[in-house]
């Protein structure tokens, strides 16, 4: 992910260096000067979008994989989760590492809560993600794992 975001930013940067340089091309010092200023105000905000929504899929592909595989995992403890669980997923450290939470409630109706790191991007297996996850039930600890999902 990491490399196309680079690749996105970089030729955003060559397009305004080429845009530039043609809009510049016989103006003046000082509409240069403006016209240079527009150019990297709009690679900048560019840039930006491309880091945010880059951000923005892998929290939406992270929540929604793990909610599923922390809902099976909790089965497997022996503590059932009524419904589904609500979890958040916010990237950290650049796209290299996601932070996740899950909350729900028990079908016996006991609070239930996954908290877990994962420097992995969904999508890479279909059947697993590979972290650090731990999940209680009213505050004790009833799995660790390394793994969500098969």
């Amino acid at each position: 992910m990491d490399s196309s975001r680079t690749r996105s930013t970089r030729t955003i940067g060559w397009l305004a260096t080429a845009v530039s340089v043609l809009l510049v091309f016989g103006c003046s010092d000082d509409t240069a000067d403006s016209v240079e200023d527009d150019v990297r105000s709009v690679v900048t905000e560019a840039a930006d979008a491309v880091d945010e929504a880059s951000e923005d899929a892998v929290e939406v592909a992270t929540r929604n994989f793990v909610t599923e595989q922390a809902e099976d995992e909790f089965d497997e403890a022996g503590h059932e989760i009524d419904g589904e669980l609500s979890c958040t997923a916010d990237v950290t450290s650049g796209l290299t590492t996601v932070d996740v939470s899950c909350t729900g409630t028990t079908v016996d109706g006991a609070s239930a809560d996954l908290t877990g790191t994962t420097s992995e991007l969904p999508g890479i297996s279909l059947t697993e993600v590979e972290g650090d996850f731990v999940g209680t039930v009213d505050g004790a600890e009833v799995f660790q794992t390394d793994r969500l999902g098969d």
